[in-house]
């Protein structure tokens, strides 16, 4: 008799343990996509698929389509000798996330650290561009170089993180860090006018490799979906 009371006991507590779980919201959301705002208004269209392991650890699968932005290379032109806007290519990522556990259950906000790889394979058609000369005279002048360059870029970055949780399926996120970069640079120049006032252009098919490492510093933006 108890045998058979104990298994019914047994049995009904087990019906209503499977009923609450499965009315129970889960703790977290095993997988999201992301969008990188920051990079999309800048010169990459950057997408991002996270999966997490557990709670507080999470790996992150990033790739952008990066595309040229003729505002913003206009706009920078005046206080930045760069062509970096002029650039299409592509990006690809990968980041191991380390979430904190909060101190209050109640909050949306949840701070995490990233350890990451990153590669770029960045290029420009071929097109003019113009260095800034002054000549004997103290009058200033330009020299003309038609040319093309390849980049690849290699970087070990080190990100810090928050995400804030509207709800189970939306977040905004939020990070900053810091990383070293290692870029390896092809370029070539097909054509060169020494200077600007005179219509005498000389081809020259110079072709010159270079390799530099350069800090770099990491800030950014991103709309989550999270399922």
């Amino acid at each position: 008799m108890f045998t058979q009371r104990f298994s019914i006991i047994l049995f009904v507590f087990g019906l209503i343990s499977s009923l609450a779980s499965a009315q129970e919201a889960p703790v977290y959301r095993k997988n999201a996509i992301s969008i990188n705002v920051t990079r999309c208004a800048t010169n990459e269209i950057s997408l991002s698929y996270e999966h997490r392991f557990s709670v507080r650890r999470a790996i992150e699968f990033n790739a952008g389509l990066i595309y040229v932005n003729d505002g913003l290379q206009e706009f920078a032109k005046d206080w930045v000798n760069t062509q970096v806007f002029y650039e299409h290519g592509f990006a690809a990522r990968v980041y191991y996330k380390i979430f904190k556990k909060p101190e209050d259950d109640k909050t949306k906000w949840r701070d995490y650290i990233s350890p990451g790889i990153s590669y770029k394979y960045l290029y420009y058609n071929k097109q003019w561009f113009e260095n800034e000369k002054t000549d004997e005279k103290g009058q200033v002048y330009h020299e003309r170089l038609y040319q093309h360059r390849f980049r690849d870029k290699y970087s070990l970055e080190f990100l810090w993180g928050k995400v804030y949780e509207m709800n189970q399926t939306m977040a905004f996120e939020f990070y900053y860090g810091a990383g070293l970069t290692g870029t390896i640079s092809d370029r070539f120049v097909i054509y060169k006018q020494p200077d600007d006032r005179e219509p005498e252009i000389i081809t020259v098919e110079e072709y010159d490799n270079s390799f530099y490492v350069r800090p770099s510093l990491l800030v950014g933006a991103k709309l989550r979906i999270s399922f």
